[in-house]
């Protein structure tokens, strides 16, 4: 079996692959205006690029490998009015069908020009993919990309818009690719922690909900594609600034600054073309919570993209070839915020996540129906989460971040023991260093270093629950010491790709594809860095990860089929232990370890497009989907001595030996475009998941401990639906409604820690969100409108309603009171708005907008304590007889703010009354809520 896979491996990588969906195509049909007869050779141009094509003796054209965005078509035949058809827009992996109609000159004098007019259905497509443009940003009240991926049919978002869940899927099913390239991390699978393209570089982004062809993997649920923005042939920007900081009180002012830039166009040489884009944000609360809280967050990104198009007037650049080098840097900040550390955040763990992404493209058109890709790229990504040494950020005020600090631009962050474990002066390699952080120092700034700051007692503290807090009551808030959290990852991505597509004739076009990934995968954690013999661990492995596909996207006219099969390789290079039930035998026993042969999966898909006219069709789709489980799932304690195992039984061993997790997904969909401006789709969907990531106890001796398998299951069915109107007659709107049920054995890989029997049957997943509603609308208004105080003015609303997520009811001692995950979570229901104002001045666009979200301040509940099922009350009830009273001044416990009546004395009343006072604060956390009402403004400029 092994050698057979290796050769359909080889056979595969030997005919290279496809393009990979960063680029889309134009096809269409040339008639006469009058007799409708087809027309032969007219040129078909793409406006200002060198692509185009003529047509064959059908009248039909067909131009391939088209960065996405908007553009000009132009048609011109000898004896025919020139025609042109502005606003057509391209996207990723799509194909836009645009068809010209000429006239004679003689019936006709000069040249026509029309606007595209973008059809709601797409007879090629055989799976849902839901198109975001760059004017969704400008339409709809959102700055950010996971804004607009959050209001589409089939997109549960969780834990304050951190996770994504499509369909019903754990939140590491979805993969998350940026010109073609993934970009999420791979340590834990998650995209909050992900490098996000800037939303001015954004050219487009798709997201496919279920059933997508075989050129992707790694994902089960689904795949978010951004495909980021090239120069044009003129020099456009824009500079774009929002903010909140003009209202005096702090419930509508919570620090929010945002500052956009991109700048494109020519560099000198038409040919050489560039486009940049940089963002700032900073904001006092990013907890997105009841009211404004202490959660400051900055970011800083900086990305460009530089083409170069080769002339065509040597052999291998005849039909086309382009080099195209783009860059990445972000650097994003923030602090965690918890109600138990409310009066003492400086205890409490912040993030840090750093990221750079470099790719160097070739894409070269052999001929007009032949292209290859080229991509060679690397990308890396880190994560630090710890206490901040605030000692060494007060003494940061010289130099250029010293600068940045004063004027309070960026409070660049300093984390404790992060120069011990990176830039350790005593020659400890990094997996010493983390074990030893309870000696650990920073260093200052003048490179001196310091074991403990003179006001600290030493470098790290436990956190103690103890009585520096406004009510004076101890064992409720946090008060000193640190929270128990050293953390970092990080990965490095050598990527390396080659692409081609072969259009054969006009039914055929095949694909096949290799994506090969070399990683470098880093972590050092200690969760107890003041104990000397903590929870900790170290590794540094480096998994190949490769794949190859074969497809074909065949359009019959009546039916359009893609079938393809994907082949996966996983070599972890890694070790399993030989003998995991034997901890307390020999070290040449217990400590026996054997290599991890690499796995090898094949998954077939098949999509059908059944069109019955050009605006109605019914699709289906049937495919296997594999991923492999995230590098923590491994690595995590994977090849620790025995004896460390003895000594933390309590710590979840990785497995470099698990295989990959399996979906079998079937869909069928409905789409119908009733006029020229209504369309709708319904796609009904069934998924099996095997194999999930889950952890099992093992009976080792002497002592028990747990370990990741695949050993999960889950089940997942429901339907979508959309229905859409475009813009005309000033307004748009859209709506979608998402029905599903998720039911499985684990929510996520750690569901089943510590139980002594696992659960063996489905209850309902934690984001199994029943019901969904999203909906839209807008009014816009062209330059020429009769009002003039309307025109250029766009208005949008964006209604979304969510019933509640499920938990598991329990009794006031913990002890559940129904199944699993049995009770709802009430209801959201929200509603944003935008309003839009374009000034234009020449060839200068004035800006100005207002957002406002929550319009109707409408409570939103995002956690509730299992007891009583409210966010407000946990159950709990005092009496007075339970305090008793007897605490002086000079007592341990003795706070003047319990004090009531000044005497001294603590009686049983002042007890009882100001632990209330302080109970009722610590209960009702503000991070039980969404957040309340908030209104921005904005202001941008655009040339």
């Amino acid at each position: 079996m092994r050698k057979l896979c290796l050769t359909a491996l080889i056979a595969l990588l030997t005919v290279s692959s496809a393009f990979a969906g960063v680029v889309g195509r134009i096809r269409g049909r040339v008639t006469d205006k009058k007799t409708r007869e087809p027309l032969i050779g007219v040129n078909v141009i793409v406006v200002g690029t060198e692509y185009g094509a003529a047509t064959d003796v059908n009248g039909d054209y067909e131009i391939i490998n088209i960065p996405p965005g908007r553009y000009k078509l132009t048609a011109s035949y000898v004896g025919y009015n020139e025609m042109t058809v502005t606003d057509v827009l391209v996207v990723q992996d799509n194909v836009t069908v645009v068809d010209f109609q000429l006239s004679q000159t003689a019936i006709e004098v000069g040249p026509v020009e029309v606007k595209a007019e973008r059809p709601l259905v797409n007879r090629g497509q055989v799976t849902v993919e839901r198109i975001i443009t760059d004017e969704e940003f400008k339409r709809l009240p959102v700055v950010q990309l996971s804004e607009l991926v959050g209001m589409q049919a089939g997109v549960t978002q969780t834990a304050g818009r951190g996770w994504t869940h499509i369909r019903g899927g754990r939140y590491d099913d979805v993969a998350y690719l940026v010109d073609g390239v993934a970009a999420q991390d791979a340590v834990v699978g998650t995209l909050w922690s992900s490098p996000k393209p800037t939303s001015d570089a954004l050219a487009s982004v798709v997201v496919i909900t279920g059933g997508f062809d075989a050129e992707y993997g790694q994902a089960m649920s689904g795949i978010i594609k951004a495909v980021t923005k090239e120069g044009g042939s003129t020099t456009q920007g824009r500079v774009r600034y929002i903010t909140d900081e003009v209202f005096p009180k702090e419930d509508l002012n919570f620090g929010y600054n945002r500052l956009t830039l991109s700048l494109g166009g020519p560099l000198g040489w038409n040919r050489l073309r560039y486009f940049l884009s940089t963002e700032y944000f900073k904001t006092d609360d990013d907890r997105n919570c009841l009211y404004k809280v202490p959660a400051p967050r900055g970011e800083y990104a900086v990305e460009g993209k530089l083409t170069l198009q080769m002339p065509k007037e040597f052999f291998l650049t005849k039909e086309g070839m382009k080099w195209t080098l783009d860059g990445h840097h972000s650097n994003y900040q923030w602090q965690a915020f918890a109600n138990s550390y409310k009066y003492w955040q400086r205890g409490l763990y912040a993030n840090r996540v750093r990221s750079y992404k470099g790719n160097l493209t070739l894409n070269h058109m052999l001929s007009p129906t032949l292209v290859y890709e080229a991509k060679v790229g690397l990308f890396q990504t880190s994560l630090i989460r710890t206490v901040r040494n605030f000692y060494a950020e007060q003494a940061d005020t010289t130099g250029f971040w010293g600068f940045l600090r004063k004027t309070g631009i960026w409070d660049r962050y300093w984390f404790r023991a992060e120069d011990w474990v990176f830039n350790n002066p005593e020659g400890l390699s990094k997996k010493e260093a983390v074990l030893q952080l309870y000696r650990s120092y920073w260093l200052a700034p003048n490179g001196d270093t310091i074991y403990a700051h003179p006001e600290a007692k030493k470098n790290f503290v436990p956190a103690y629950a103890l009585i520096n807090n406004p009510y004076g009551v101890a064992g409720l808030f946090v008060t000193e010491g640190d929270n128990r959290t050293w953390h970092y990852r990080a990965t490095n991505n050598y990527i390396f790709k080659f692409d081609l597509t072969k259009t054969v004739s006009k039914v055929h076009e095949l694909k096949t594809g290799v994506d090969i990934t070399q990683y470098s995968v880093s972590m050092y954690d200690n969760s107890l860095p003041w104990d000397q013999n903590p929870f900790w661990d170290a590794y540094n492995y480096k998994p190949l990860v490769a794949a190859a596909y074969i497809q074909d996207r065949a359009d019959f006219e009546d039916l359009v089929v893609r079938a393809g099969v994907r082949f996966d390789y996983l070599d972890a290079k890694a070790k399993v232990r030989a003998f995991p039930e034997s901890l307390g035998s020999v070290p040449s026993i217990s400590d026996s370890f054997l290599p991890v042969p690499p796995k090898y999966r094949l998954s077939p898909r098949l999509g059908i497009s059944y069109p019955i006219t050009e605006r109605v069709k019914f699709r289906f789709s049937y495919g296997h989907f594999f991923k492999n489980p995230v590098f923590a799932n491994l690595y995590e304690y994977a090849e620790r001595p025995a004896a460390e195992l003895r000594g933390r039984g309590n710590v979840i061993v990785g497995n470099a030996n698990m295989g990959a997790e399996k979906t079998i997904a079937y869909e069928l969909g409905f789409d119908a475009q009733l006029s020229d401006v209504f369309a709708f789709d319904v796609t009904a969907f069934y998924k099996d998941v095997f194999d999930l990531s889950g952890v099992r106890v093992v009976s080792a001796l002497p002592q028990p401990y747990t370990m990741y398998y695949n050993v999960e299951y889950a089940r997942i069915q429901g339907f979508e639906a959309t229905m859409t109107k475009a813009l005309a007659n000033y307004w748009n709107a859209q709506v979608g409604y998402t029905f599903q049920i998720a039911k499985g054995t684990a929510s996520t890989a750690t569901d089943q820690y510590q139980r002594e029997t696992p659960m063996q049957i489905d209850y309902y997943l934690d984001q199994d969100q029943r019901h969904s509603l999203h909906g839209n609308i807008g009014l816009s208004f062209p330059s020429d409108f009769a009002f003039t105080v309307l025109r250029d003015f766009n208005w949008s609303a964006v209604a979304n309603y969510a019933s509640g997520m499920p938990y598991t009811p329990t009794d006031l001692k913990g002890n559940r009171t129904g199944a699993d995950n049995s009770a709802r979570m009430p209801g959201s229901f929200t509603v944003d708005t935008r309003l839009n104002k374009d000034i234009r001045l020449g060839g200068l666009t004035f800006s100005l907008s207002c957002d406002i979200t929550n319009l109707l301040n409408a409570a939103v509940v995002t956690n509730v304590y299992a007891a009583t099922g409210k966010p407000d009350f946990d159950g709990q009830v005092y009496t007075p007889e339970q305090f008793s009273p007897g605490i002086r001044f000079g007592d341990l416990y003795y706070h003047p703010a319990r004090d009531f009546d000044h005497d001294g004395y603590l009686t049983r009343n002042e007890l009882y009354q100001s632990y209330l006072r302080a109970r009722e604060d610590y209960v009702k956390a503000p991070t039980y809520f969404g957040p309340s009402r908030k209104i921005r403004f904005g202001i941008s400029l655009s040339f």
